[in-house]
C-alpha cells in the first residue's frame, strides 16, 4: 500500500481549524472576562469618586511641570473668541503618598478666569490621557478652579449641587489645595471634568455628542466637540437651531418638543434665573454644554462656569434673554406657563432658604481652615463673603415670592392699543420726599414734593408683549428748587430705562408728556415711574391720564457688548 506523502494540506487544515476553535474559545471567555470586570471596575471608580464629592477634608495635592514644559505654558495666549487647541504638557502630581506620572495638564479659563502659569492658572487635568486606566479618586478628567471671580470660594459647589436636585445634569465640585512647583496656591475648586464618564452617571447611552459652548457662542455657531461617537456630524445641533428660529409660535412649539427635551431645559432655565446666572446660557449665551441623548432623540442642556451666582438679587422673574433656544421657549405661551409653574416648584422645593443656607455653612467651615492659613484677616474676610452670600439667597427668595404673587400675564389693551395705570407705590429714595394721593380741582393726582433734599418717586409695573409703546400721563408742577450739584433736579417720568430729556423745573399748568419704550421680548416686566429730585416745589401727575399705548412693533435691539462686574 502506498503512503500518502506528508505534504498532503489536509491534516495541517484540520490542525489549523482546531487552533483556530481553541483561540475563538480562549478570546471569548477572556473578553467575557473582561465584560464581567468592567462593569465593576466602573463601579468601583464611581464609588471612589462620590467619597472624594462627600468627603468634609480638603485634600492637599501637589504638580510638579518640567521647566521645559513650563515653558510651553509660558508661551500660550489667552485666545476667547476661537476654541483652539492649548498646549498639553506632562506632568506629575502628587496625592499624599500617592504617584500619579505623565498627567496631561492645559491651562484653563476664560476673560475673567484664565491667568498665566506663573500667576494663579485654571487647570485641567486628564489622568488617563497618556495612562489608560489611571484615575484620581475614581476621575480620570477633572478641573482645578481659581475661583479668582469668586470670594466665597463654594458658588460652584453650592450652585451645581443645586442643578442636580433640580433635575439638571450638572458635574459634580468640591475644593482641594493645590501646590505648583513647590509655589502654595492655596485653596482650588475641583470640578469632575466633561466626558463619558460624567455622561454615565445620568445617561444610560453616552454615544451622542456633548457640544462644548464656548465663549459667547450660540446653538448657530459650529461648536468644538468634547465627546461623542461622530462629532463631525452635527446635524443635530443644527436641527435644534433651524427648532428655535421657527417664527410661528405653535410650529415652534412643535417642532422644539422633536429635538429638545423642553422639560430638563425649562428647568435648566429657571435655576438659571432663580441663581441669577448673568453668566450662561439664558442671560449671557456663555458657560453652557449641549449633548444629544440619542436614546430620547433629544438635546440636553447643562450648566458650567457658575463662580459669579446672585449678582442682582432683585432680578425679574423673566429677564430679557440672550439664548436663542431660552428666547425661543418662553416665546411659546404655553411652555412660558410651564416656565412660572416650574419657578414656583423649584422656590418651594430646591430654592429653600434655611437649607439653603445651612449648605452653604457647611461648605464654608469646611474650607475656612485652608483659608486660614492664610491669616486671621483672610478668615474674617471670607467669613463676611459667605454671610453676604447668604444675604443675597435671602434677598432673592423674598424678591421671587412678591414677584410670583402677582398676576404673571400681558396687559390687556384695549381697541386703540392703551389701557390705563391706576395701581401705584411710593417710593422714598432720599431725604424725605412728599408722596401722597390728592384731589387738585376735582382730578384725582399723584402728589410728589420736597421737605429739604429728596428724592422720590410713584411707580408701578407691568407685564408688556414685545412692541413699541409710549407711556402718557399729564402733569401740573409747581417751581421746583434744584438740589446744588444735581443736573437731573425736577420732575420727570420714565419707562424700561428711558427717561425724559429734561426734567421739569418751572411752574405750569396742566399739560401732556409722554415717553416712548421699547420691548424687544415676547413678555417683560416694565417699570414706570413719575419721580422727583430737588429741595422745594411740588408735580402732580393726573391718575386718569395714566395710560400706555402701543405704538408699533419693537425695534431691533443695538448689539451689546459683554458685561462686566463693576
Amino acid at each position: 500500500m502506498k503512503l500518502k506523502p506528508l505534504t498532503d494540506p489536509r491534516p495541517t487544515r484540520v490542525i489549523r481549524l482546531l487552533l483556530a476553535l481553541i483561540f475563538a474559545a480562549y478570546a471569548a471567555s477572556k473578553g467575557a472576562e473582561a465584560a464581567e470586570k468592567k462593569p465593576k471596575a466602573r463601579a468601583a471608580r464611581s464609588a471612589e469618586a462620590d467619597r472624594l464629592f462627600a468627603s468634609t477634608e480638603v485634600p492637599r495635592i501637589k504638580i510638579q511641570i518640567p521647566e521645559a514644559e513650563l515653558d510651553k505654558l509660558r508661551r500660550q495666549r489667552p485666545n476667547f473668541r476661537e476654541q483652539a487647541e492649548r498646549p498639553v504638557v506632562k506632568v506629575t502630581v502628587t496625592d499624599g503618598t500617592t504617584v500619579y506620572t505623565n498627567v496631561s495638564l492645559q491651562l484653563k479659563g476664560a476673560a475673567g478666569s484664565f491667568r498665566p502659569v506663573d500667576d494663579n492658572p485654571a487647570m485641567t487635568l486628564n489622568f488617563d490621557k497618556f495612562v489608560p486606566g489611571q484615575t484620581f479618586h475614581g476621575l480620570d478628567k477633572l478641573s482645578l478652579n481659581n475661583s479668582v471671580q469668586d470670594p466665597t470660594f463654594l458658588s460652584e459647589q453650592f450652585s451645581r449641587e443645586m442643578f442636580n436636585k433640580a433635575g439638571v445634569p450638572a458635574p459634580r465640585a468640591t475644593h482641594v489645595h493645590v501646590t505648583l512647583n513647590g509655589r502654595d496656591l492655596g485653596l482650588y475648586g475641583l470640578v469632575e471634568g466633561w466626558n463619558k464618564n460624567f455622561l454615565a452617571r445620568h445617561f444610560k447611552n453616552t454615544k451622542g455628542n456633548l457640544y462644548d459652548g464656548g465663549f459667547l457662542k450660540d446653538i448657530t455657531d459650529e461648536l468644538s466637540v468634547n465627546s461623542g461617537d461622530n462629532p463631525q456630524d452635527q446635524s443635530d445641533r443644527k436641527a435644534l437651531a433651524a427648532a428655535a428660529e421657527e417664527s410661528n409660535p405653535q410650529v415652534r412649539a412643535e417642532k422644539l418638543d422633536k429635538v429638545l427635551d423642553v422639560e430638563r431645559f425649562i428647568s435648566f432655565i429657571a435655576m438659571d434665573i432663580l441663581l441669577w446666572d448673568w453668566d450662561g446660557y439664558a442671560l449671557n449665551r456663555n458657560n453652557w454644554r449641549l449633548f444629544h441623548d440619542l436614546d430620547k432623540g433629544k438635546m440636553v442642556f447643562m450648566p458650567h462656569g457658575l463662580d459669579q451666582m446672585l449678582w442682582s438679587p432683585d432680578g425679574p422673574a423673566l429677564p430679557r434673554m440672550k439664548g436663542l433656544v431660552a428666547r425661543a421657549v418662553v416665546g411659546v405661551p404655553a411652555f412660558r406657563t410651564r416656565y412660572f409653574e416650574r419657578l414656583r416648584t423649584l422656590r418651594s422645593t430646591v430654592f429653600q432658604f434655611e437649607p439653603m443656607t445651612h449648605r452653604v455653612r457647611e461648605i464654608a467651615a469646611k474650607i475656612r481652615p485652608v483659608i486660614a492659613e492664610g491669616g486671621l484677616d483672610a478668615a474674617k474676610q471670607h467669613d463676611l463673603r459667605v454671610e453676604e452670600f447668604c444675604r443675597a439667597l435671602a434677598r432673592r427668595c423674598q424678591s421671587l415670592d412678591d414677584q410670583l404673587a402677582r398676576p404673571i400675564e400681558p396687559l390687556k389693551l384695549d381697541a386703540d392699543g392703551s389701557a390705563k395705570l391706576a395701581s401705584w407705590d411710593s417710593r422714598k429714595v432720599f431725604g424725605k420726599p412728599v408722596l401722597d394721593k390728592v384731589e387738585l380741582d376735582g382730578t384725582p393726582t399723584l402728589r410728589l414734593g420736597a421737605d429739604g433734599s429728596s428724592i422720590g418717586a410713584w411707580r408701578t409695573k407691568v407685564w408688556l408683549e414685545t412692541g413699541l409703546y409710549r407711556f402718557e400721563t399729564r402733569v401740573r408742577a409747581k417751581k421746583i428748587v434744584a438740589d446744588l450739584g444735581d443736573s437731573r433736579s425736577g420732575t420727570m417720568i420714565s419707562a424700561e430705562g428711558s427717561r425724559q430729556n429734561e426734567p421739569i423745573t418751572e411752574a405750569s399748568e396742566w399739560k401732556s408728556i409722554q415717553q416712548e419704550f421699547n420691548v424687544p421680548d415676547v413678555l417683560s416686566e416694565i417699570q414706570i415711574s413719575c419721580e422727583f429730585r430737588g429741595m422745594e416745589g411740588e408735580a402732580w401727575y393726573d391718575l386718569n391720564a395714566m395710560k400706555i399705548r402701543r405704538i408699533g412693533d419693537a425695534k431691533p435691539e443695538p448689539r451689546q457688548q459683554r458685561r462686566r462686574r463693576p
